[in-house]
């Protein structure tokens, strides 16, 4: 992690910041392993934190001087390509190994300037400082695991790893995005670029972003779009070509002097990282660790199926949701420096908590499976061939027996020619119906749902898939959206906060890149979806999981008073004041009574609503009375 300022024009007045305060406020809770900052007369300041993970990390230097160009540098990265680069670079195995990652970024900028980013493949922000011109350049990885932060002003400069370190600084804005309440309030919050705090940007994922002293340059230097087909000989080929890259895209991540952790689901994400991890391990059973959740009746069997072929010793089974919820709120609020807008980043707490007794220091996830390479959405390819005019493919992709088949064709193309609908997906009806029946229940004033055009925002998440038929289409316009990055940037400065270093195979952009090069029927197969990854780890994950029809986990388990004791604890009179420029709070008093009555009912949508509206207003009353106590001090 690391902060860096600059003064953009020589008359400005230093920024008045400690170097033991910034590593304070980028690492409130685990002290770094390694630390430095580099200033210069008040014009600049340069403050890398490290944390040691694998053997790598400890060549790293904080911060990188390159002396022959006067440049310094710092990142918080982890290249999957040092070789590909070495040799581009002309550096020698015997340099390269001695050779930390920033220095490695530094080179590959100093050959290919702006185009560097280009060449760069791993989880990783960076920022160089080219002192002798007074410019500055910064970059972000392709998917957007790790965030940046940064403020620009005519005469400012400022970026770090986490807002936090950046919310007490004088000169920079503190104003809180009265939009972003709103939205929050409606789980509508997440984003690409824009922060909690007016005047606070983020790096988006495939930016770099350029600050001389007259001009900023923000440029985005890769983008996800429908690769050229790849074409094969035999369907076999495509599981082979998917599988070579699963595969490095899970090894690459394994690189750790620390035991392993891998989060367990019993889903088949997750089982395939969990699986393949141990694999590629040379002791399993000591090194790799697993972390899951068991609040469905089936998950044990899915999640202990895993575990028992591959021979692994220590697995962590939670069977309860997190009680210090207001310590795990405040937490998070010192990491992030706003609140968690991805649940899961706080949800896992007991794992990163365990983790950090267990000396672990990576984490692995499944997490964009269902989104990208391991697609949840195969259900489009039928109808995709049919509009396609491809009856020969499609004959030969759907369910049943041969005349079954035939029949279902048929009955695709008589709805095709016959009805209006026929993209409309039947479960996307349940979905808007479901929204439909939440929406009277907002707790969010009237005027600004009108003013930040949230009604219209609100139902096009309900509206999903309908209209696609195109599985490629689909993924590019809505699996990639900002929950994927805000679910790493978060989940990534919790786990940080205990020393852990997350990592996310399935999101790794070559593989990414290759599923959608692969044509969309590799992905569908006789009613089954998945198909594609499902072929690309049989025989490495269990049959039970590779090949189980469906996410189903079976009945909930959890006792449901027991799960909302918090939301029914909640104190409405502590509300912050300002609160009652966004909410209904008679509204919600209301809902408070009334949760009692509904939360027995699994199938009620009062639930839902009532429980998200509880902990949204909870998180922002929390989050405002943060700022106005130590959170909003400057230092």
């Amino acid at each position: 992690m690391f902060f860096f300022y600059f003064n953009r024009t020589t008359g400005a007045p230093p920024l008045t910041v400690s170097p033991q305060a910034v590593i304070n406020r980028l690492m409130p809770f685990a002290p770094p392993d390694k630390s430095g900052f580099m200033e210069d007369d008040g014009k600049s300041l340069l403050v890398p934190c490290l944390q040691w993970n694998t053997a790598r990390s400890r060549l790293e230097t904080t911060p990188l001087r390159h002396t022959g160009s006067g440049m310094t540098a710092a990142s918080w990265a982890r290249l999957d390509n040092r070789d590909e680069l070495a040799g581009k670079l002309d550096i020698t195995p015997a340099m390269l190994a001695t050779m930390g990652d920033t220095e490695l970024i530094l080179h590959s900028y100093l050959q290919w300037g702006e185009a560097c980013v280009d060449h760069l493949i791993g989880d990783f922000v960076f920022v160089i400082h080219d002192r002798r011109n007074n410019t500055v350049f910064c970059g972000r990885d392709q998917m957007g695991v790790r965030p940046l932060y940064y403020f620009v002003s005519d005469e400012l400069f400022v970026c770090a790893t986490s807002l936090n370190a950046l919310r007490h600084l004088e000169r920079l804005p503190q104003e809180v995005d009265p939009q972003w309440i709103a939205e929050y309030l409606l789980h509508l919050s997440m984003s690409f670029d824009r922060t909690p705090y007016i005047g606070l940007k983020k790096l988006p994922p495939a930016h770099y972003l350029t600050v001389a002293p007259h001009a900023v340059r923000l440029r985005q230097y890769f983008e996800l779009s429908a690769e050229p087909e790849l074409k094969l000989k035999d369907s076999r080929d495509y599981v082979t070509a998917y599988r070579e890259v699963l595969e490095e895209a899970i090894r690459c991540r394994l690189d750790s002097e620390y035991p392993l952790g891998s989060e367990l689901s019993g889903g088949i994400d997750s089982s395939t990282i969990t699986a393949f991890a141990a694999r590629f391990l040379s002791q399993p059973a000591i090194q790799l660790h697993t972390f899951g959740f068991v609040f469905s009746e089936l998950e044990p069997q899915y999640i202990l199926a895993v575990s028992r072929e591959n021979r692994l010793a220590n697995n962590h089974i939670v069977a309860g949701r997190e009680t210090e919820l207001e310590a795990v709120s405040q937490r998070s609020l010192e990491l992030l420096g706003y609140p968690v807008e991805h649940g899961n980043a706080t949800f896992h707490e007991p794992f990163y908590r365990l983790a950090e007794q267990l000396g672990i220091r990576t984490m692995l996830s499944g997490f964009g499976g269902d989104e990208f390479g391991t697609t949840i959405h195969g259900y489009m390819v039928p109808m995709e061939l049919l509009l396609q005019r491809r009856y020969r493919e499609l004959y030969h992709i759907l369910p049943g027996n041969a005349l079954y088949r035939f029949l279902r064709m048929l009955k695709l193309e008589w709805r095709r020619r016959k009805t209006d609908n026929f993209t409309t997906m039947p479960k996307n009806t349940a979905s808007c119906e479901a929204y439909r029946s939440r929406w009277p229940h907002r707790v969010v004033r009237d005027k600004l749902v009108a003013r930040y055009n949230l009604e219209e925002r609100y139902f096009d998440e309900a509206r999903f898939d309908a209209g696609y038929t195109d599985l490629k289409k689909f993924t590019l316009e809505k699996r990639w959206m900002p929950f994927v990055p805000t679910r790493m940037e978060n989940c990534t400065l919790m786990a940080a906060g205990r020393r852990i270093d997350y990592r996310w195979p399935l999101l790794d952009v070559r593989l990414v890149r290759l599923f959608l090069s692969i044509p969309s029927k590799e992905n569908f197969y006789r009613g089954m979806g998945r198909y594609l990854h499902r072929r690309a780890i049989d025989g490495v994950v269990p049959d039970l999981v590779t090949w189980k029809q469906g996410k189903d986990m079976g009945a909930v388990i959890m006792q449901n008073q027991d799960d909302a004791g918090h939301l029914l604890r909640f104190d409405v009179t502590g509300l912050h004041p300002l609160l009652d420029e966004f909410i209904d709070r008679e509204k919600l008093c209301r809902q408070i009574e009334q949760l009692p009555l509904v939360l027995g009912s699994q199938l009620d949508e009062r639930r839902f609503q009532f429980s998200r509206n509880i902990s949204a207003v909870r998180e922002i009353s929390s989050w405002l009375r943060h700022l106005e106590g130590n959170g909003g001090r400057q230092d």
